[in-house]
């Protein structure tokens, strides 16, 4: 049965197989928690949570849809659906696209049920002799959150991607209010431990985009949407923590060189964040979630002007990955900026 575009637990597969999860961490004086999972193709996933369930379970999705993803041959996966779907090529995804291998990957769209061919090029991970860079964008990596999660995974890569590249509005500066943000014992344990957090906001008309630097002897930089701010904000925290934490010879040489960039550059990132922030009004942080907003899909294809398509893999079409063509998350080389943009 596919997952509805807002489903939440119901849009993970109960029966993928087990996957090693090697070992649980506390940190931040035991407030934050980090799981550490293990599969044959993908190597170590790092996932974090405000509790260990949480993590745990952040981590065996996130493992196993990055594992089907590696496991992709090269020349696609037999369609589903035949071949009746409506074929979408590298030019519907990116500019300048190199030349399209006919590798298809079979999809579903999340509003309208039609059937898609994708070009594996904008799904498989792992690195291959292709010139477009692999990306874990819109991949499904949390049971409850599901496939919404990933398509907001979309969405705030896209927006923080388009803004890196043309900071036409300002981002609004939250980091005096990271206490009311996260845990109480999270905010106090950061300066003890020699960390700085740098937290910022790009608001949207249904949905905040969050935008969070772990700085300290080097930086991480993470990106999240959400309803509301606190929610933007404590999960772009939470993504910045595993990413200080995932051993870098896990990730794609292109991610790789750019998360060692931005951690080298550390002053020059956190100035031009600083540089390019407003504070935000205190009443901000305080705002519940938007009610009877609309869903993630419908954010999506407004935004996009495509709906997004769903990618199941496996024996039982467990979903994996969202893409979406028109999203700012797919191209052919890391930018060619004197800062490149933090996240991928």
């Amino acid at each position: 049965m596919t997952p509805t575009p807002d489903s939440s637990r119901s849009a993970i597969s109960m029966s993928r197989s087990p996957v090693q999860l090697e070992e649980i961490a506390e940190c931040l004086g035991g407030e934050v928690y980090l799981a550490y999972a293990h599969r044959a193709e993908s190597g170590v996933t790092v996932a974090a949570g405000f509790s260990p369930e949480v993590a745990r379970g952040r981590a065996k999705v996130r493992a196993e849809a990055l594992d089907a993803l590696y496991r992709l041959p090269d020349a696609g996966t037999e369609p589903r659906f035949g071949d009746d779907g409506r074929e979408l090529c590298l030019a519907d995804f990116m500019p300048d696209a190199p030349m399209d291998h006919h590798a298809r990957v079979a999809g579903i769209g999340l509003l309208s049920r039609e059937r898609y061919l994708l070009p594996a090029d904008v799904v498989w991970m792992g690195e291959r002799d292709r010139r477009v860079e692999p990306t874990a964008v819109g991949v499904v990596d949390d049971e409850f959150e599901g496939v919404s999660g990933a398509i907001a995974d979309l969405l705030a890569h896209d927006m923080v991607t388009r803004w890196w590249a043309s900071p036409r509005m300002p981002l609004l500066r939250v980091s005096d209010h990271l206490d009311r943000l996260v845990p109480p014992g999270v905010a106090s344990a950061i300066p003890a431990l020699g960390l700085r957090v740098s937290a910022f906001v790009l608001p949207g008309p249904d949905f905040q985009i969050a935008l969070v630097g772990l700085s300290g002897e080097g930086t991480t930089i993470a990106t999240a949407a959400a309803r509301s701010v606190k929610a933007a904000v404590g999960e772009a925290f939470l993504r910045a923590v595993a990413a200080r934490a995932q051993p870098w010879n896990t990730l794609s040489t292109a991610d790789s060189l750019r998360r060692l960039t931005v951690w080298h550059r550390e002053v020059d990132y956190l100035a031009y964040l600083e540089w390019s922030a407003l504070d935000a009004d205190a009443s901000m942080v305080e705002q519940s979630e938007m009610r009877d907003a609309p869903s993630w899909a419908d954010i999506a294809c407004r935004r996009f002007g495509h709906e997004p398509v769903l990618v199941g893999l496996g024996s039982f079409g467990d979903p994996v990955k969202v893409v979406c063509p028109g999203a700012a998350c797919y191209r052919t080389v890391p930018p060619g900026t004197t800062l490149p943009c933090p996240v991928p």
